[in-house]
């Protein structure tokens, strides 16, 4: 991927502090590459830029921390971008939304609608990484619809004529963005420090020259490429298709593959942050359950939602982290946080049975400064293929990657070792998914009934109600439809707020939690996840460190120019691509996914996915690095 510059946050703070780049240039390069991929190529990885003169002013506080010798952190002056369902004060909150104020694309230039207001408060992972740690953020990016979707295709319609705005999968247009005259490599080395950098061999001074260019080039080289793009894909006939880029993070995704941003917070609750790392080539992280706060985080399923992080690499995701869960509790507000390894005066405990954080940085050091050959990194360390997740659907190549995989953690000093069906029973891996989505719908159809057009949301106006009131006449073909005026105003609003996907889920909810269907639907699918979380938590607790299983079982479908799938099927078989990442959300454990070469594949990656116990990150980000 000749084009991509897979910038790691170590890499960009090398260079930050050699002076060879400002905070200032960096940002500057991030937000031309986000601003050349919006208008440019229509990439639709951002819902709200930030403009460059807000965000100029705070790159510069951040090179005079730098100057002064006092950055905040190791994020002090590096472009970041934050999911649209997670709280940032100066921007609006929609979830991607419309009974959020989430405009189609367009449809405030033509119809003169009105942007929604900023939220006007930060959610806390934001304001650690922002206003503690001095992240700089570029702005806010496209999603499903409140976390609903895997696709990224569950966004409101365009206007007529106007494409919907589906987030576009970077990695075949990176192909063909050249950021230096020749296309070869120099040195063989990788900006991306791992097996997922580019192999263009920039040196930190080239890297500063390239960080260094100004918005016309950067723009220019978007312009060259997308004619590239556009002739090598009119060959295949393949001209008015995209590619996903996964869901429901899949703008958290763009932009960190297309280089808009060097990190991105995430959400994950069945996979939404692993799923769309793993067809974008990124490291995804989804921590324990409870670890990181999810206050200012837009609800969809309480018990499943999670934080995450998408990056560059493991270090770059474990430093994120690592700052992330270490917060002042006074200003945590999530009640289902895990204090970590705390003494009950809140001090960090000197030895405990959870690692401590610490452990991440010093995981990190071990591998980067061992130099004796012969150093078997995860010596100690053992890591379960478990054959339930062996699926007939998992495709050869998928196969072979895993086998790979698990090859690399042997070689490194890890025990492998084969978890039996006795122990994670497959029926229940197989029933997982369907036990998901009875869950999330009827958590969602909760957390969602408070987006009436009162409360929350925006309200439908008269003309809509009226209409919508009419509607129900010829639809029931009766003079009155039994709803009082405000029960026929949250009807309209809701109607023309929410989109298909989430009205499916909302009525799915509604039904499986109605009396007549409560125990059979419900509580079996609340009992199904209990016995697979206790089965996954007794092999990892007994057995195995880590379980090593793939992330995704099919490379990105084309998404065409209509709302329909092209070329891979229909959207009841794109379910099928949760079903490697929702037993983990199911047990609330952590999970890593890592990109990894799929033979044969020139255009993609695939993903291979580490889980371990709660509270056992160190572990497995140290085991992922490895393979990385």
């Amino acid at each position: 991927m000749q084009g991509r510059l897979s910038l790691t946050i170590q890499t960009a703070a090398r260079l930050l502090d050699s002076g060879l780049v400002t905070s200032s240039q960096l940002s500057l390069f991030c937000h031309s590459m986000a601003v050349a991929g919006e208008k440019n190529w229509g990439l639709n990885a951002f819902n709200h830029l930030i403009p460059w003169n807000v965000i100029s002013e705070n790159a510069r506080e951040s090179d005079e921390r730098r100057q002064n010798g006092e950055p905040l952190s190791i994020f002090d002056g590096i472009p970041v971008s934050i999911k649209s369902n997670i709280a940032e004060k100066t921007l609006p909150l929609t979830a991607g939304s419309a009974i959020l104020g989430h405009h189609p694309i367009g449809a405030t230039k033509v119809t003169g609608a009105s942007s929604p207001p900023p939220c006007g408060y930060d959610a806390d992972t934001t304001r650690i990484l922002l206003r503690e740690k001095g992240g700089i953020c570029i702005g806010t990016t496209s999603m499903d619809e409140f976390g609903m979707g895997s696709l990224g295709t569950n966004v409101p319609p365009g206007l007529p004529g106007e494409s919907p705005g589906f987030v576009k999968n970077p990695l075949p247009f990176l192909q063909h963005l050249y950021f230096d005259d020749v296309d070869e490599d120099i040195n063989g080395m990788t900006v991306g420090e791992g097996r997922t950098g580019t192999r263009s061999g920039f040196n930190d001074e080239r890297l500063a020259e390239i960080i260094r260019m100004s918005p016309a080039a950067i723009s220019d080289k978007h312009a060259e490429a997308i004619e590239r793009y556009r002739n090598m894909e009119a060959e295949d006939g393949s001209t008015s298709y995209s590619y996903s880029a996964g869901g429901s993070s899949s703008g958290s995704a763009a932009s960190v593959a297309h280089g808009s941003s060097l990190l991105s917070l995430g959400t994950d609750t069945g996979g939404s942050v692993r799923l769309p790392a793993a067809w974008c080539g990124l490291v995804g992280l989804k921590p324990s359950y409870g670890l990181l706060s999810r206050h200012g985080v837009v609800s969809y399923a309480s018990s499943f939602d999670t934080v995450g992080v998408l990056a560059n690499s493991v270090d770059c995701a474990a430093s994120a982290l690592d700052i992330l869960a270490h917060r002042n509790q006074d200003f945590s507000r999530d009640s289902n946080f895990s204090s970590y390894g705390r003494n009950i005066d809140g001090s960090y405990k000197e030895s405990s049975s959870d690692a401590s954080f610490a452990e991440i940085g010093l995981a990190q050091a071990l591998l980067s400064e061992n130099e004796n050959p012969n150093y078997q990194p995860l010596s100690g360390i053992r890591v379960g293929i478990p054959s339930a997740f062996s699926v007939k659907e998992c495709p050869e190549e998928i196969r072979t990657s895993w086998s790979l995989a698990a090859d690399i953690l042997e070689d490194n000093g890890a025990e492998i070792i084969e978890i039996s069906t006795e122990d994670i029973d497959p029926g229940l891996v197989q029933k997982a998914l369907s036990a998901y989505y009875v869950l999330v719908s009827a958590e969602a159809m909760s957390n969602l009934s408070r987006y009436d057009g009162f409360r929350y949301g925006v309200a439908a106006d008269e003309e809509e109600t009226a209409s919508e009131t009419e509607g129900n006449r010829l639809t029931q073909n009766t003079s009155d439809d039994g709803m009082t005026p405000l029960e026929r105003q949250y009807s309209a609003s809701r109607s023309k707020g929410f989109g298909s996907e989430v009205k499916k889920r909302i009525l799915c909810g509604a039904s499986v939690l109605s009396s007549d269907k409560f125990h059979s639907y419900y509580e079996a699918a609340a009992k199904l996840r209990a016995a697979l979380a206790d089965q996954m938590t007794s092999v990892l607790e007994e057995k195995a460190d880590l379980l090593l299983f793939p992330t995704v079982l099919s490379l990105p479908p084309k998404i065409g120019n209509g709302t329909s799938l092209e070329g891979n099927g229909n959207n009841t078989a794109m379910f099928a691509n949760d079903v490697m990442t929702v037993p983990a959300s199911l047990a609330g454990l952590p999970a890593v996914s890592i990109p990894v070469p799929i033979e044969g594949e020139d255009k993609f990656l695939g993903g291979i996915q580490l889980v371990s116990s709660r509270l056992r990150e160190s572990v497995m980000l140290k085991s992922a690095r490895v393979l990385q």
